[in-house]
């Protein structure tokens, strides 16, 4: 057996990280894991919560990159990779702000990008990073997307409706339906005003080299 031993993440696990298959990402927490949403509410119901934090694996060589420390109250959730660079979401529940950070393998360089106060939302609910060009938006399943940063906007969408990506000002989003069997749609929105500009039955997927995949 050919192995490498991954220093410093025993019992971590890589996931992929959609547009390179250069990196992947372990989160790694103190305790079990927690998704950013659980953490938030178990802050709320006054428990301790003592940290999410997020690596980077390098492939061939299994070489681990740590941009962040491991601290109480402090989330940083899953990477988005976009031209060359990985951009993280952070919360920091002790100082009350959503961050946007922005890391540069090959310096080993974090810069921090953006940060708001942490009731410019509702919750954390499906609060996510997503790319191309960078974006923050949450989606409650509600019927409304919102779109926190770099923008401000709100439309709505289908109650099962959730976004994959963006392409420029084109708002890629998958919608389900099982009735009378499963199958799914792209629908594709307007980045702006949510409007649809396409829709058509099965899925599409970013490949590492840029090019999307229409199944």
């Amino acid at each position: 057996m050919n192995a490498i031993k991954i220093n410093g993440l025993t019992g971590g696990y890589p996931e992929t990280i959609d547009g390179t298959s250069e990196w992947y990402y372990s989160q790694k927490g103190a305790n079990d894991f927690l998704d950013l949403y659980e953490a938030e509410e178990l802050i709320k119901d006054g428990h301790p919560f003592y940290g999410m934090n997020c690596h980077l694996i390098h492939f061939p060589d299994g070489e681990v990159f740590s941009p962040f420390e491991l601290r109480e109250n402090f989330y940083v959730d899953a990477p988005v990779w976009d031209d060359g660079k990985f951009y993280f979401l952070c919360v920091d529940f002790s100082e009350k702000t959503i961050q946007i950070h922005c890391y540069y393998p090959e310096d080993k360089k974090l810069e921090l990008i953006d940060k708001l106060p942490l009731d410019c939302v509702k919750d954390c609910y499906n609060l996510k990073l997503h790319v191309s060009p960078l974006m923050l938006s949450r989606d409650a399943n509600e019927c409304v997307f919102q779109i926190v940063w770099p923008n401000n906007i709100s439309f709505s969408i289908g109650s099962t409706e959730g976004l994959m990506f963006r392409d420029s000002d084109d708002l890629y989003f998958s919608e389900w339906h099982d009735d009378p069997y499963y199958h799914e749609y792209v629908i594709v929105r307007d980045f702006h005003t949510g409007k649809i500009k396409d829709k058509f039955l099965g899925t599409i997927c970013r490949m590492p080299n840029g090019v999307f995949w229409r199944f």
